[in-house]
Order: C-alpha cells, then structure tokens, then sequence
C-alpha cells in the first residue's frame, strides 16, 4: 500500500512539473574580471576585416538591438577564447535573468542562477510564469527538483537530459553556466558549420545592458551572407555576455537578459539543495 501511495505521489509531481517547472537561464551583467578589447588580441586571425551586413530587422522583438550600423567587425575566435577564460574564472556567481520566448505563444521568464565549481547550480523561478519552481544540481551531479505553489512540498529526482529541466526556449539547465555557454559558441564554428564575427570596437547598447557592448553574431554556413542564429552582446569591462538573441530560419525566437551578477561571493554548498541555505 505505501509502494502505491508513493509511486502514486511520484507521478503526480511529476506531472506537477510538466505544468510548473520551467528552468531557464542563459548570459549575465558587469563584474570585474580578466578585460580584453576585440582589436587588440595577439592573435593575427582577429585583424582579418570582415564585411559589415545590415542586421535583421527585429527591432519590434527583443528590445532594441545595439547600434551597429556603422561598425567594422572582426573574426571572433579569438575574442570567444576570452570569453571563455573571463567565465572560467569565477569559483562561483550568481545572477539573475529574464528571458522572453517567441515560438508559439510570447512567454516571459524570470529567475536567479547560481553556480558553483566544480559543477553545482541552481534555478528559481521567481516572476509570474511559473513562480516558486526549483531544480538543484549537487556536487555529486544528481539533479532534484520541485514545483511551486499548491504542490511545492514535492521533490523529483530527475536527469541530466530530462525535458523538465529545459527552458521555455528548450536550452537544458545542465549547459546553461557561462563557462558552458561560451563553450557552445566554439562548438557553432568549430563543428556545426558556423561563422562568427564581433565588433572591433564597442558600440552603443540600447538596453539596460551597460551603455557600451561588443556585438558577437553567429552565422549558418561558411560567409555572413547566410542566416544569423545567434547574437550576443558582452560587457568591455567583464568579458561576460549580458544579452543574448537566438534566431530560427533568420526570425527572433528568444532574446534573454543577465542582470545583477555577482562573482566569488563564497556560496555555501547548502546553496545547492533543494531546502537550500540563505541566499543573495
């Protein structure tokens, strides 16, 4: 009878969870950390001048992208190898996020990441759209969850590839660090067949990113003459992204923003189980 109750309360939070938990995260805002200027990297590919291409016109999604009309660009390898090394440096940091889905129905997302070395994290929702939903990654990689609201005292184990733990967007929680998303820019050009190039100098943000960025935008195929699929905008100052777009068949499907972020500030590892310590 206990065996029954319990596999009978398992499936209700899980179906709990396919109703309320919603795991997002992406990209961060301005926090001093190792510095770099796209046009002054050592290495010599940076110096290649890569053609200007007037961007999409998605100014009536995603808020207003940075003013980039005018600006030269350059190869951006060199300038993700930084980015990469800037993310990496962080013991642990949290920040908080929002980020709007445009597939299908508009859906907006709200919540705070935290990370921890070597591989710790955890996700909150806290806006409107499913509010109070939790996932947790120990040091020991097991991922538990749990829903908000009415059904909040039950918790799941689930995996790392489970559809419960991917944002509205569908990016899984698991890849979603700034070490990890740096890395997936590498990937786009080192094994998906992309392009990506970054502004040589900043350019005007029009958010409330810091008021200057560095524009990095991903290309499918071998030239920028082909579909955009993502840009990112990246604080001079930290070398973190702090907006990101992502594009389908050249159209806006998401755009996501990082504020707040704080970088080793000593989180406990309490931080990153579903009960939790005391938070920032």
């Amino acid at each position: 009878m206990n065996n029954c109750l319990s596999k009978h309360f398992r499936q209700i939070a899980l179906g709990a969870l396919t109703l309320s938990i919603s795991l997002t995260c992406s990209p961060l805002a301005s926090q001093a950390a190792p510095s770099s200027v796209a046009s002054k990297s050592s290495d010599t590919t940076s110096s290649v001048k890569i053609a200007s291409k007037k961007a999409n016109k998605s100014s009536d999604l995603g808020g207003n992208l940075p003013k980039t009309e005018s600006a030269s660009y350059t190869n951006a390898a060199p300038f993700i190898d930084r980015m990469l090394k800037a993310a990496d440096s962080y013991k642990d940091y949290v920040f908080e996020y929002e980020m709007v889905n445009y597939k299908g129905k508009k859906v907006v997302e709200k919540g705070k990441f935290y990370f921890k070395k070597p591989r710790m994290m955890r996700l909150e929702e806290v806006g409107n759209f499913r509010k109070g939903s939790i996932a947790v990654m120990g040091s020991g990689g097991k991922i538990r969850a749990k829903p908000g609201g009415a059904l909040s005292f039950m918790t799941v184990d689930l995996a790392p590839s489970s559809d419960y733990l991917r944002s509205a967007n569908g990016y899984p929680m698991v890849d979603s660090d700034l070490t990890s998303l740096s890395q997936a820019l590498k990937t786009f050009i080192e094994k998906d067949s992309c392009v990506a190039r970054v502004t040589e100098n900043t350019v005007q943000s029009t958010s409330s990113a810091p008021s200057q960025v560095y524009v990095l935008e991903v290309y499918h195929g071998s030239n920028f003459d082909g579909e955009i699929y993502k840009r990112v905008a990246v604080d001079p100052k930290s070398m973190l992204p702090v907006e990101w777009w992502d594009y389908i068949g050249g159209k806006l499907t998401s755009h996501s923003v990082w504020n707040n972020f704080k970088g080793n500030v000593g989180l406990a590892d309490e931080v990153f189980t579903i009960k939790g310590a005391k938070t920032i």
